[in-house]
């Protein structure tokens, strides 16, 4: 398995570097909100609206990828959280 040789950390760092110096300007412009699905180890990536559809679609091209996952143009892939309205009469 692929992800023996990486830790949660490096696989994050190696990501995010790959992300920020090759990606961001490729794609943020034209892609922001949706989910990109990048492997560290070649540079492939996928995009899609779901997180998971964009994940099986890498792997579908790759299936020992090791996968950094991010929503394009977010600080965080999820919140954690939620708002309550009262209700207006």
């Amino acid at each position: 398995m692929a992800y023996a040789n990486y830790t949660s950390e490096t696989v994050g760092s190696k990501g995010e570097e790959l992300y920020r110096q090759q990606l961001r300007a490729k794609v943020e412009p034209q892609h922001k909100g949706r989910f990109l699905a990048l492997d560290i180890e070649t540079g492939d990536y996928e995009i899609d609206d779901d997180e998971l559809t964009s994940m099986t679609s890498l792997l579908e091209k790759r299936p020992v990828a090791v996968i950094y996952s991010l929503r394009i143009g977010a600080r965080s892939v999820h919140r954690i959280g939620f708002r309550i309205s009262a209700p207006t009469s």
